[in-house]
């Protein structure tokens, strides 16, 4: 996920909730009752949808235009009446959204935070599919600096995040927190066109299928992904690599301005092997890294991920290894990245430093590993990264190298392409261990029977 420095280890109220929370799993959407609600009732991850995009972005004045449909198809047990898209650049942006229509109907839309919330009436039976069209202009930002480089044009480059609205649940930005304020559910396809007022090369989640024939209208299409982000510049020049892993063949391509691609391929290939050979196959064809400039941050996508200018040549090795294991962990196995982020960012920590033999140190006092983006402050990397790769070390130590992966392949395998998090990846390393760890003394909101919570 996006760090700031050098790691330093290296932040339905309804009808019968709770039967319903069963019934519907980890994500329903609102259900009861019509029109716009408030924000924290509307959650849609337990849904599924496919998106068309289609996005003209100028160079020149930094405008953006986006028109997305997403088939949204009610995989619960119950009828949906509110659905919620994240969109960051309403925070980040100054996004304004347009009219929405399902199915070519106007449809009432409330915007709260970075969540676009849509009313279905009538409302979406169970196993039906509606194609929810959402509009929206902004602005790219004319600066990088604090979290404005995650959707900007600066220094040459163009560099859009969480852009796509995208079936999610209402999550806080709350810019003080160091961590990542997301959780989207996986989308089997997803298909992007992006037109430029100028010719650019443009590094992506998933792959180019089309160009025009001015090169300034490119298509791009991905499957079973949790979003879609692109840097580009009319200056990148690329370099490819082909790396085999089993059967498997993966195209790693980096598109770069400045920084020395050989090291970032050689990096990339290992961190591909290794984690393919230890956790699973790696899930996508192809594998897509863009270089952006100062003041950026490291982050990652299913398929793709930015680096930055301006690391040395250790942290850029380290960076490279830790986004390619969110391949693997927020990618394929999602996880609520805001309420858990130990899920994603302490297993890629340990993936990451596994590899590398570099395990960052604590610049915090022990504090419990079970906490939030928004509860750790400036202890969020340390605390997440570096007492908690070193949870996950010290529990490997404990019940063996073969077993401790083999469980980590087995909550991979078990949660892929859903949403998984700490209690389950903790459960699925003791079951493959058949120990009872104390986790407890660390998670102890997870274990409420230890604890006496």
């Amino acid at each position: 996920m996006r760090m700031l420095v050098q790691p330093k280890g290296q932040g339905w109220a309804l009808v019968l909730p709770a039967l319903l929370a069963i019934l519907l799993g980890a994500g329903a959407s609102l259900v009861g009752r019509p029109g716009p609600v408030a924000a924290a009732e509307v959650n849609s991850l337990a849904l599924s949808a496919t998106y068309e995009v289609d996005a003209t972005l100028r160079w020149g004045d930094r405008s953006v235009s986006v028109a997305t449909i997403a088939r949204v198809t009610n995989t619960t047990l119950a009828a949906v009446y509110n659905l919620a898209f994240n969109l960051t650049p309403l925070r980040l942006g100054n996004a304004q959204v347009g009219t929405a229509t399902v199915d070519g109907q106007p449809a009432p839309t409330t915007t709260i935070d970075q969540a676009v919330l849509v009313a279905l009436d009538p409302p979406l039976a169970p196993g039906a599919t509606a194609a929810v069209q959402i509009d929206y202009q902004a602005s790219l930002n004319a600066s990088s600096r604090g979290d404005r480089w995650l959707f900007t044009r600066s220094g040459g480059l163009l560099a859009a995040y969480r852009w796509i609205p995208w079936l999610s649940r209402q999550v806080a930005w709350d810019g003080s927190n160091n961590g990542d304020p997301w959780v989207t559910a996986s989308s089997p396809y997803v298909e992007v066109t992006l037109t430029t007022d100028r010719p650019m090369s443009i590094a992506a989640t998933g792959q180019r299928v089309a160009v025009s024939a001015d090169g300034l209208t490119q298509t791009f299409v991905a499957s079973d992904v949790r979003d879609f982000n692109f840097s580009a510049a009319p200056g990148y020049r690329t370099r490819s690599q082909t790396v085999a892993i089993g059967t498997q063949s993966v195209t790693v391509t980096f598109y770069y301005r400045t920084l020395r691609p050989g090291p970032v391929l050689r990096w990339a290939a290992s961190a591909l092997r290794d984690f393919s050979a230890r956790v699973g196959s790696y899930a996508y064809p192809q594998l897509n890294i863009g270089e952006v400039g100062y003041f950026a941050d490291a982050i990652e996508s299913p398929g793709h991920f930015w680096l930055p200018v301006g690391w040395s040549s250790a942290l850029t090795r380290w960076t490279v290894v830790h986004e390619i294991a969110h391949v693997w962990f927020y990618g394929v196995v999602g996880n609520d990245q805001a309420s858990e982020p130990f899920a994603d960012e302490a297993v890629a920590e340990f993936m990451s430093s596994n590899l590398v033999g570099q395990w960052g140190r604590p610049d915090c006092a022990q504090q419990n590993l079970d906490q939030s983006v928004y509860d750790l402050g400036d202890c969020y990397e340390s605390v997440i990264y570096a007492q908690g790769s070193r949870y996950l070390r010290d529990y490997r130590d404990t019940v063996g190298e073969a077993t401790f992966w083999r469980g980590l392949a087995n909550y991979y395998a078990a949660y892929g392409k859903r949403i998984g998090g700490t209690r389950q990846l903790l459960d699925a390393l003791d079951s493959a261990a058949a120990t009872d760890y104390p986790h407890w003394l660390r998670f102890p909101s997870l274990y409420p029977d230890q604890t006496g919570g």
